[in-house]
Order: structure tokens, then C-alpha cells, then sequence
């Protein structure tokens, strides 16, 4: 009752029992028992308002075609595990969904574009015929990079070519 355990509940009743005395606890008691009634009548009525305002129109609303067309597909997906369920749904990634609303965005400014070129005047453009029409150059590949070193030596510079010409006996070239 309220997180309180029977030895506090015991001392509390001690305590008040010294404070107020033998003859005030028995109408105290009277008085917090009235109190729980009228506590529990209020939520009672409370609760009938709930029913009555809210719980019922939904169940009414369950009960039309809509309603049990609902309750039907949701009893047939009851029997369904997890991975089916999530199986029949198609999941759209977030990549996909902005790749999606990207090209939305593209048709509607292409379609505001052309709405707005349609109203402007059309300019001329000079006749060219389509047989001197040249297709575009392709792009040059770009060039590979280099394979990075692989070995302890080629990582800290060890193993130079250009070296190879030093006398390391005296320190001076050869």
C-alpha cells in the first residue's frame, strides 16, 4: 500500500495513536473512510463517462464494414511472426527514400521551369541540320594511382635506388 511495509505502517499508527490520542483516532478513521468512498464513487463515475463517451463510439465504429474489415486483416496478421510480417511490408531504405524525394523535387523545379519558359517568349535559335551534329568527346579515364608501399623499408624510405652510389665506409660519395 503506497511503497509502505507493514513495520512502517505500524510505526505510523503508533505515532499518530500518541499524538492524537484514543478518542480523536476513531473519528479520524470515520473521516478517511468517508474520504476512500467518495474517492471511489468519483472514479466510478469517471469511468462510466469514459465508456459511455469514448470506448463505446469506437466499438461502434469496429462494428461498421470499415471496422471489421480491419479487425479481420488485423486477425489475419495476428498468426504472422515478425520476420513475415516485415517481409510483406516493402521496406523503402533511407538512401532509397532520398533518392526518391530527390528526383521529386527535380520534376517539380523541371515542371516549374517549363511552366515558366512557356509563359516567357520562345527565342529564335539558327538552324543547324542534325548531320553536323557531333556527339561529345568521352572523358579521359583518370590515371591510376600508384600502389602505396607495402613493406616496412618502402614505408620509411629504406629502400631508395638512388642510395645504392653512397660509401657508407667514410660518408662521402663515391
Amino acid at each position: 500500500m503506497f511503497g509502505i511495509g507493514d513495520q512502517e505502517l505500524f510505526l505510523i499508527i503508533l505515532f499518530a495513536f500518541l499524538l492524537f490520542g484514543p478518542d480523536k483516532l476513531p473519528g479520524m478513521g470515520r473521516t478517511i473512510g468517508r474520504a476512500l468512498r467518495q474517492f471511489r464513487t468519483a472514479q466510478e463515475g469517471v469511468t462510466k463517462v469514459v465508456q459511455s463517451e469514448i470506448i463505446d463510439p469506437i466499438q461502434n465504429v469496429a462494428e461498421t464494414s470499415t471496422g471489421k474489415a480491419a479487425a479481420k486483416a488485423k486477425a489475419e496478421d495476428e498468426d504472422m511472426t515478425e520476420e513475415e510480417v516485415a517481409a510483406a511490408k516493402p521496406a523503402e531504405t533511407f538512401a532509397e527514400r532520398r533518392a526518391r524525394l530527390a528526383a521529386e523535387k527535380a520534376a517539380a523545379e523541371k515542371a516549374a521551369a517549363s511552366a515558366a519558359d512557356a509563359d516567357a517568349p520562345a527565342e529564335v535559335a539558327p538552324e543547324t541540320p542534325s548531320a553536323e551534329v557531333e556527339p561529345a568527346p568521352e572523358p579521359e579515364p583518370a590515371p591510376e594511382p600508384e600502389p602505396a608501399p607495402t613493406s616496412v623499408e618502402a614505408l620509411y624510405g629504406l629502400d631508395d635506388d638512388d642510395d645504392d652510389d653512397l660509401d657508407l665506409d667514410d660518408g662521402k660519395d663515391a
